[in-house]
């Protein structure tokens, strides 16, 4: 199984700690996430459940991720953030 380290930033951790739209599964893996020492979290996942974040989280941004102008607003811009981040590893 492979295995990806994704590195949450404080303000993905913040983000996460007020998102209500993960499944509580993958809000526990989030919360689980081993401490930096610069405050930053790291999550340690394999690529399944990479893809399930990405999913969650391609949902969220077609909800929210946009403004009446079709721009990402600055949730929407965080969410593109994290879908890339949590994509394929090359």
């Amino acid at each position: 199984m492979n295995m990806r380290s994704i590195k949450l930033t404080k303000l993905d951790t913040a983000y996460f700690a007020n998102a209500q739209f993960l499944p509580v599964d993958l809000a526990g893996i989030v919360s689980e996430a081993k401490a930096v020492d610069d405050g930053t979290r790291l999550l340690t996942i394999d690529n399944a459940t990479a893809e399930r974040f990405r999913d969650e989280f391609t949902m969220r941004l077609a909800k929210v991720g946009f403004g009446a102008d079709y721009e990402p607003t600055r949730e929407g811009k965080l969410l593109e953030d994290l879908i890339d981040r949590f994509g394929d590893e090359k």
